[in-house]
């Protein structure tokens, strides 16, 4: 995310011009060949204007994926369940159609071996977006909707993981039709008791 300092009001332009020059050479050369320099001279600035926005290129990479990529907001009606399908599918389409798409699996995988980057794609990509999804579930959990033994992780991994899967190793995403199909599976699983090893109703079960 953009850092804040004292001075005249940054423009809003500029931003956008370094933001999109960050995702086409992320597209261009990938995550490890990205330099500062590059970005500067695709967006038409200084080194230092970037500087003042980012302190470096995972702050700088991070920010342009987080001012490109929607973040959802957990809806919020009579009906939990319905929410919580209408944020994944929200979720789902706006990150596949979004121009930055490419670029989240880039960075994503790069992550995995860079401790730095993966800090700071938590702190200000998923975490924020985890919030809505973390909201969404509680709601459902407390009409009863989520089985007993079922971790919010495994909520998660149930309803998001399918499409991210086919995404990530496939390279396409679940049309409408099919992912409306994975949501019913997912939903249907979640809301059975778990009573396998390991779990809350494991330990206090038969004890």
């Amino acid at each position: 995310m953009p850092t804040s300092s004292p001075g005249r009001p940054r423009s809003a332009a500029t931003e956008r011009a370094i933001v999109d020059a960050t995702l086409s050479e992320l597209e261009a050369v990938g995550y490890q060949a990205l330099t500062i320099e590059a970005v500067a001279r695709r967006a038409g600035v200084g080194r230092p204007t970037i500087y003042r926005r980012w302190p470096d290129r995972d702050a700088l990479v991070v920010g342009a994926l987080t001012a490109t990529v929607p973040q959802a907001a957990a809806p919020s009606t009579d009906d939990p369940v319905a929410d919580l399908r209408t944020l994944v599918t929200t979720f789902i389409t706006d990150i596949s159609r979004s121009p930055a798409a490419r670029a989240v699996l880039a960075v994503h995988a790069a992550g995995a071996n860079r401790p730095e980057l993966r800090a700071a794609l938590h702190e200000h990509y998923l975490a924020p977006r985890g919030e809505a999804l973390a909201s969404a579930v509680g709601r459902a959990r407390a009409i009863g909707a989520i089985g007993t033994g079922v971790t919010d992780e495994q909520v998660r991994d149930l309803l998001v993981g399918p499409a991210i899967y086919r995404w990530l190793v496939i390279g396409d995403v679940p049309d409408a039709g099919e992912h409306e199909v994975l949501l019913d599976l997912a939903l249907a699983a979640i809301a059975r008791d778990v009573s396998g090893p390991g779990s809350p109703g494991a330990r206090g079960a038969g004890a």
